[in-house]
């Protein structure tokens, strides 16, 4: 009886290993119809809002219509690690390219090429962040994390800049909240890209800190 139920086993996961290669094939072969080569814009019959790639080390991988550009936001966690904001696929501020710091962390995008016009961190030490922002022109995009206390640079003014790009939320940031959010200058309603997790000693996950947070999607592309 042990010998037939060892064999029964023994056929299921073989069965299971036929199955997975099958089913992995068959996706292999439907990436590669849209596959995405550096510099190219993707077919608009690839877009596929829904489509997501794990890559170690970088960033949810995801595919958009050619008038959208793909981004990917990620806070800080705590103090301990730092924030990442990709586009197109691409870390453009990160760990592992060192280029983050605590405050708030800022990536400016042209809206109509997806050039990536300035990238930089702000907070009570570095200042700098009033003329930064009165700097973005119409039509660019924003793309903002938090790490560690983004609130002690958040004064009326910026807010209402913030605002302006589409935020609602920013004038709730309090002291070592986590804040994710995606805008343009000049698009004159709230944006949908935006989250905010308040610090809450009885719900904080990671001590004094809130759990990080996330926000991605297609941006539309300016013009």
């Amino acid at each position: 009886m042990r010998v037939r139920g060892f064999s029964a086993v023994i056929v299921a996961i073989t069965l299971l290993l036929i199955w997975g290669f099958f089913v992995d094939k068959k996706f292999f072969h439907e990436d590669r119809k849209c596959e995405v080569h550096k510099n190219e814009i993707p077919r608009s019959d690839c877009a596929l809002p829904d489509l997501f790639e794990s890559h170690s080390g970088c960033c949810p991988h995801k595919i958009c219509p050619v008038d959208h550009y793909p981004f990917f936001i990620r806070s800080g966690l705590a103090n301990i690690v730092g924030p990442k904001i990709c586009l197109n696929n691409t870390i453009i501020m990160g760990g592992l390219i060192n280029n983050i710091g605590r405050g708030l962390n800022i990536v400016v995008v042209k809206g109509e090429t997806g050039e990536i016009l300035a990238h930089r961190y702000f907070n009570v030490f570095s200042g700098g962040l009033l003329e930064f922002l009165k700097s973005i022109q119409i039509g660019s995009i924003v793309l903002v994390a938090s790490y560690d206390d983004p609130a002690a640079v958040l004064t009326d003014e910026i807010i209402e800049i913030f605002a302006g790009l589409g935020s609602t939320m920013s004038g709730s940031v309090k002291k070592r909240d986590t804040w994710v959010f995606a805008g343009s200058a000049g698009i004159l309603e709230e944006s949908q890209f935006e989250k905010l997790t308040a610090n809450d000693e009885k719900s904080n996950v990671y001590g004094d800190w809130p759990e990080m947070e996330e926000v991605g999607g297609c941006f539309p592309r300016k013009i």
